[in-house]
């Protein structure tokens, strides 16, 4: 009966410990905490994800250490646009009491309840941002947790308005607002930008080609096309003739009634100045914004070969994000292609690999060149960006589909 008495006294000291215990000094199970209210949460820190020029972001906010997000309101903007990259934004708690990969992994299994095509999509950047402290040096529950998804919009009247204006017109009001289920929280920073120097950089290291440049102007490229005026402004006072097709995949027409191999929105010319590449990218950008997210590239180069039967080889500025919706017309082209693939953060887009293969080309991205692909075998792999793909029945996988 004494030892009783005194198991009875040690539990409930160690009760009253715990009661009083400081909230930065303890680790909590997830789903322990209560929901804070939605005015508290415009309060948190802004986690200053950054974003590229042709980016929008939603914040995705859950609780400290909970998982489950309540009543979201997914914006149709987001629910319609194109995923590019996902941050993690989250607190370690280093306190053996608390499982910190069972939090991330019902916080991926909510985000994916929410966004289901995430899971698949081969071609989302994943990243991660920790705060390195949780319950000892400092407390890090005001600060924003969930997940910072940068996504492109589908294009639009709006959004093409917007792009002929940076190109072409006055410089439109840059907005830093983030869209969250919640709320809508303001950067306090300056707008910055994630920079994406990929055609520049790309069309520098490869001074020695001389073909074609046929360029996918339509909706969210207009980075893009900022680096080809760049570029070629300076080229240009060289004054050597250079032919250019530009595409927006059919003008305005309804995607309904595009028809392969005819969708039109295709405008070229051979230029020797640069006056004469900004008036036909304009008439181009004019001329429409796309529409669904395949695009006629291959139409676009079968003119490129027509207009430059001269050319010896055929350089492609791609959108990594869309597929071409006349692929399979890619045997008509009779000149190598040079993909130049915009937006290859993560994975690429197997069809450009294709493309390039069966025309004996190349892809480019920022950092990489691969060639040679016309001499691979089937069954061999190849590795891009720290990706690897195999050849199978003449098409390229990614080795995590197989």
């Amino acid at each position: 009966m004494k030892f009783l008495a005194v198991l009875f006294f040690f539990f409930f000291h160690i009760v009253l410990l715990a009661q009083d215990a400081s909230p930065t000094s303890t680790c909590i199970e997830p789903e322990s905490l209560p929901s804070k209210p939605v005015k508290d949460l415009a309060k948190r820190e802004d986690p200053l994800i950054l974003k590229r020029e042709n980016e929008e972001q939603f914040l995705l906010s859950m609780d400290f250490m909970k998982s489950k997000v309540k009543n979201v309101k997914i914006p149709t903007e987001v629910k319609e646009g194109t995923f590019i990259t996902v941050t993690y934004i989250h607190s370690i708690c280093k306190n053996s009491f608390y499982d910190q990969q069972r939090l991330d992994k019902e916080r991926r299994k909510e985000l994916l309840r929410i966004f289901p095509t995430l899971e698949n999509n081969l071609l989302v950047e994943w990243k991660e941002k920790k705060y390195e402290s949780c319950g000892e040096k400092e407390n890090t529950s005001d600060k924003f947790h969930g997940f910072a998804i940068n996504y492109r919009q589908k294009p639009s009247g709006e959004t093409w308005k917007k792009e002929k204006e940076i190109l072409f017109g006055k410089k439109p009001e840059i907005s830093v607002e983030s869209r969250s289920e919640s709320c809508v929280t303001v950067s306090k920073h300056s707008p910055q930008f994630q920079k994406d120097e990929i055609v520049s950089k790309v069309l520098e290291r490869k001074k020695e080609w001389n073909g074609a440049i046929v360029g996918d102007l339509t909706g969210s490229m207009f980075p893009y096309t900022q680096q080809l005026f760049l570029y070629f402004k300076l080229q240009t006072l060289k004054r050597i003739e250079r032919a250019f097709v530009f595409f927006n995949d059919g003008d305005r027409t309804p995607d309904e009634k595009k028809v392969t191999g005819k969708t039109g929105g295709i405008y070229f010319q051979k230029l020797k100045n640069y006056e004469e590449l900004e008036k036909l990218a304009k008439a181009a950008i004019s001329g429409g914004y796309g529409g669904d997210s395949p695009e006629n590239d291959i139409e676009a180069l079968i003119k490129a070969q027509a207009v430059c039967p001269e050319c010896k080889e055929l350089i492609l500025i791609a959108d990594n994000f869309s597929n071409m919706r006349d692929y399979s017309l890619m045997s008509q082209i009779q000149k190598p292609v040079r993909v130049v693939l915009c937006g290859s953060y993560a994975g690429i887009n197997t069809e450009y690999l294709d493309l390039a293969r069966i025309t004996k080309g190349s892809v480019h991205t920022i950092e990489e060149d691969l060639e040679n692909l016309m001499e691979l075998n089937e069954g061999q792999i190849i590795e891009l960006n720290k990706k690897k793909y195999v050849l199978e029945k003449g098409r390229f996988k990614p080795i995590q589909s197989i």
